[in-house]
C-alpha cells in the first residue's frame, strides 16, 4: 500500500513540476540566459533546437575536424 501511495504521490509531483517548468519557466529561459552570471557560467538556452543530440554531435564533430586540420597544418610547418 505504501508503494502505491508513494507512486501516486510521485506522479502528482511530476505533473506539477512539468506544468510549472513547461508553462511558466520555459518562456523565461531566453531572459535568464542573458544574465551576466549565466553567461559567466556558460548556461545556454537550447529549447528552440528540435534535436539537441544531433546538434551537439555535429557541433563536436565540426570542432574536432577543425582542430585536427589546425594541428596537421602546424606539424607540416
Amino acid at each position: 500500500m505504501q508503494v502505491i501511495c508513494g507512486a501516486m504521490l510521485g506522479v502528482v509531483f511530476a505533473v506539477v513540476w512539468f506544468t510549472i517548468t513547461q508553462f511558466f519557466l520555459t518562456p523565461l529561459y531566453p531572459v535568464i540566459t542573458s544574465w551576466p552570471i549565466c553567461e559567466l557560467l556558460m548556461i545556454r538556452d537550447s529549447t528552440l533546437i528540435p534535436n539537441v543530440m544531433w546538434f551537439e554531435y555535429t557541433s563536436h564533430r565540426t570542432e574536432s575536424r577543425t582542430r585536427q586540420r589546425k594541428l596537421a597544418s602546424m606539424k607540416a610547418q
